[in-house]
């Protein structure tokens, strides 16, 4: 056979190589009856709805949680006096403001325990303080961690927790005062936060402060 009769036929080849598998597949597929074919592109219409909602839901619940920082990023900045009564307060706005996972982004160390009951914990040992221990906590000795341990039955290293996480939020305020004294701009992310502390950590406790702090 000659060249130019060969190509013709090697391109009948390929062409009936090409209609086959279309074919086979024609024999191979299931019969659908139109109802179950509504059926199934009912499905699709409704888990691509409940998909569009859960994602509008999560962005607007991301952007309430974002709100809350930001507006209680400013109140820190603007408090002269921090002290376990403001620790109250700023658990139960961001509570109120966020729900429990956004309340837990906003206060470190939560991870032992889920935050709404670590939420609930914090605030019964700061409600069972007497006045002069939520506005002083620095009078929060051994003796006086045992008299609150009894009285809201949260162990003493819960209490102590809760006093590490006022710590942290302590130095958060004093950082924020800082900047504000400074004229420079208060962060409104938890990620921006980060960054600025890392980039200018003026106003941040010195290691003395800390130690001295933890003798609670």
């Amino acid at each position: 056979m000659r060249v130019n009769n060969l190509m013709p036929s090697i391109a009948r080849q390929l062409q009936t190589q090409r209609k086959m598998p279309s074919a086979m597949g024609a024999l191979c597929a299931p019969h659908l009856h139109p109802s179950s074919t509504m059926h199934v592109r009912s499905m699709g219409v409704f888990s691509s709805l409940k998909e569009t909602v859960s994602s509008k839901l999560e962005e607007r619940s991301q952007h309430k949680q974002e709100e809350a920082y930001k507006q209680q990023m400013i109140e820190l900045s603007q408090k002269d006096k921090f002290d376990l009564n403001g620790f109250y307060d700023h658990l139960k706005k961001n509570a109120e403001a966020s729900g429990a996972s956004g309340w837990r982004s906003m206060i470190p160390g939560v991870s032992t325990m889920s935050a709404v009951q670590q939420m609930k914990a914090f605030m019964a040992i700061v409600e069972s303080m007497d006045p002069e221990y939520r506005e002083n906590p620095r009078l929060i000795n051994g003796k006086v961690k045992r008299q609150i341990s009894e009285k809201v039955g949260h162990s003493p290293e819960e209490i102590n927790n809760m006093l590490r996480n006022y710590e942290q939020l302590s130095a958060l305020h004093l950082w924020l005062l800082k900047r504000a004294a400074r004229g420079l701009r208060i962060p409104e992310t938890l990620d921006e936060t980060t960054e600025l502390v890392r980039q200018d950590p003026t106003g941040f406790p010195t290691k003395k402060f800390r130690a001295k702090q933890r003798r609670y």
